[in-house]
């Protein structure tokens, strides 16, 4: 009986057409442009993964198992699972990010419903479903949708710990947490001291047992974190790929230097500037034209895009302050303030009027108020996570990393607006605080979307603040701040503030935030599409190798990095990087790939214009392509190629 009656209380949870709407809302956005922001690197790994066990294991970027990908194979393990029914491509990779994605708004909600009410539930539901970053993350398929969805996972599971005191919901939250770092690696212990502490603080336990629970669970996590990890380094070297993007062959550079401390060098000196010559993303555009020029390109929905100096100068590099800034700014739908203003709202249960005179009582402030304690837990995940993406300077040349706050900012502002929608009620100057509050958060959309959305969405946006901050004025001024109408239109001035993150998800026309393409307003620019002509000879080169594959070589197509082989690894053809991602990585000798060459292939190597304008990239590989330039066969023209493009290995 009784679990009949949990069963009906959470099918009642999720009977609400607002959270319906929000579904939908989610559903279109995600799932209408699933696989536009695909990466081919990660997709040619998960091709190259369903080959065999080995290369599924240990998250081999090519056939051949040569080169790992730069990340934990945990989330390319789930996008694996779709593509061995439905084949391998951009659609079946990103299938399971839709999925995560709608399953994050109704967990948001459910979570924070028994606690906060309908009301914040609904708000958070809302914002999650139209975040441009969580958008396009959960439309692609990086991991970090993956990680985002494993996080709230986490965190639904330390408040289940706390609320029933279960031994069970430690051992899940840990194995979570460990699963997040196998899928990103150090990024998913950012909002970890956060999980701990409100553990420490809210469980029921004596402070001393709590404690004991908590470093045990720790013990959990590293063991879990560990495993995947402590299998590669302790496999001798000639018996696993290589550990890309690493100079030493090393799992552990890969996670402390590659995946750790090089994401966030802000914290121990100053945040690198670029120069004028120095673009904010690779591979270049001059390489891209060339690419293009030389009738190679890219396929369609991967050219290389980045943010020229001067905008990276004046919009990037301000640490904390770039955040309220494009492109950093619009990642979030101009909702940051919204969130570190609805901060306020969490933090007023958590030191009431009890703690001022006697500051000792938080821990007890905290054990005995849900309201407080979960608060604490989402607000403090937003301000951890706000503090370290602001700082860390990879945020700025990966802008839709700060998807990584988007579920603990629906939270805040859901919570938040539950609590403002109840001050409001209660007229005051809070509640004049409130309105000139939605009215500015309005503006500050509409200034930092203008560039970005149409001027009819600023248009729109502003009559409709406008419509309600006058009846509001008036409503207040007259004291009917509780009036239908009144409501009704702080509910309308509330909603408006979705509108503009709303269409900038919809109309980015397939390219990631914070590399658009070519808006002259902004002078954002991103490498112009391949033509017909280059699409037609990229098809016959594809259409050429796939019929070589019968040629006896277990390696067909060469090239330098991951951004040149891996659509034919997609394609079905082996090929491989002799430099890993980057093209930087000392996976071969000149005679060790002569060795390989001579006995497993690759039969042709794509050349594409390697050595130019990649620095110091190509000086370590130059005397491997020095030796495919003098002893191979240039067969570019017979390919409707530019000269020096495809070479052909004389053994086979």
């Amino acid at each position: 009986m009784k679990s009949k009656l949990v069963s009906y209380r959470a099918a009642a949870l999720l009977i609400d057409p607002v959270l319906g709407f929000a579904v939908i809302i989610g559903l279109l956005l995600r799932f209408s442009r699933i696989g536009d922001h695909d990466n081919s690197y990660y997709t040619a790994t998960v091709a190259s993964m369903l080959n065999n066990w080995g290369n599924f294991f240990f998250g081999s970027f090519d056939s051949a198992g040569l080169v790992m990908v730069d990340k934990p194979p945990v989330s390319f393990w789930v996008q694996a699972i779709p593509s061995v029914f439905l084949g391998v491509s951009e659609w079946s990779t990103t299938l399971p990010q839709v999925v995560l994605g709608m399953m994050a708004i109704i967990l948001l909600y459910v979570g924070l419903r028994p606690v906060f009410g309908k009301t914040a539930a609904r708000i958070s539901a809302l914002v999650l479903a139209t975040i441009p970053a969580s958008v396009v993350i959960d439309s692609g398929n990086e991991p970090d949708a993956f990680l985002s969805f494993t996080l709230l996972l986490a965190a639904l599971a330390i408040i289940r710990a706390v609320e029933t005191g279960k031994w069970r919901w430690l051992v899940v939250f840990g194995l979570l947490m460990g699963l997040g770092f196998n899928t990103k690696m150090l990024v998913a212990f950012i909002p970890l001291p956060v999980f701990l502490l409100y553990y420490v603080l809210a469980s029921k336990y004596p402070l001393k047992q709590a404690l004991l629970r908590a470093t045990l669970v720790v013990e959990i996590i590293i063991v879990v974190s560990m495993s995947w990890i402590t299998v590669v380094a302790f496999t001798p070297e000639d018996s696993r790929p290589y550990v890309g993007s690493t100079q030493d062959n090393s799992i552990w550079t890969l996670v402390f230097e590659y995946n750790g401390i090089n994401r966030f060098t802000s914290f121990i000196g100053p945040r690198p500037r670029p120069t004028s010559n120095q673009p904010m993303t690779t591979p270049s555009f001059r390489d891209a034209q060339y690419a293009q020029n030389a009738g190679m390109g890219l396929p369609e929905g991967n050219y290389p895009q980045f943010i020229p100096p001067a905008i990276a100068d004046e919009s990037l590099d301000k640490g904390l302050l770039g955040l309220f800034y494009n492109p950093l700014a619009g990642q979030l739908g101009w909702l940051l303030p919204v969130g570190l203003f609805g901060l306020v709202f969490l933090i007023i249960p958590i030191i009431p009027e009890s703690l001022y005179r006697n500051p000792t009582s938080l821990g007890r402030v905290i054990r005995t108020s849900p309201v407080a304690a979960q608060g604490f837990i989402w607000g403090g995940w937003l301000l951890i996570g706000v503090i370290v993406f602001g700082l860390a300077n990879s945020t700025t040349t990966h802008p839709y990393y700060l998807v990584g706050v988007a579920v603990p900012l629906a939270a805040t502002i859901g919570i938040a607006g539950s609590k403002a929608f109840e001050v409001f009620k209660k007229s005051g100057l809070l509640s004049w605080v409130l309105l000139f509050s939605i009215a500015m958060f309005a503006g500050y959309q509409i200034y930092g979307a203008r560039d970005l959305t149409g001027d009819w969405v600023g248009a729109l946006v502003f009559t409709l603040v406008s419509f309600s901050t006058i009846i509001l004025i008036i409503g207040l001024g007259r004291k009917l701040h509780d009036a239908p109408l009144s409501k009704g239109a702080l509910v309308l001035g509330a909603c408006v503030l979705l509108l503009v993150p709303l269409v900038a998800s919809s109309t980015t026309a397939g390219k990631m935030p914070g590399r658009p393409a070519f808006n002259p307003r902004t002078n954002l620019v991103g490498s112009p599409p391949p033509s017909d002509q280059v699409a037609e000879r990229m098809g016959g080169l594809t259409r050429f190798l796939l019929e070589e594959t019968d040629s006896g070589a277990k390696i067909t197509l060469g090239g330098l990095n991951a951004r040149s082989v891996s659509p034919f690894i997609v394609a079905g053809i082996p090929s491989i990087s002799i430099g890993g991602f980057s093209g930087n990585d000392p996976i071969f000798t000149r005679d060790s790939f002569i060795k390989m060459a001579l006995l497993d292939g690759p039969v042709y190597f794509l050349m594409q214009d390697q050595r130019m304008g990649q620095g110091r990239q190509s000086s370590r590989q130059s005397p491997i392509l020095d030796y495919v330039i003098d002893d191979w066969t240039d067969i570019s023209r017979s390919h409707r190629l530019p000269q020096g493009t495809l070479y052909r290995n004389p053994n086979w």
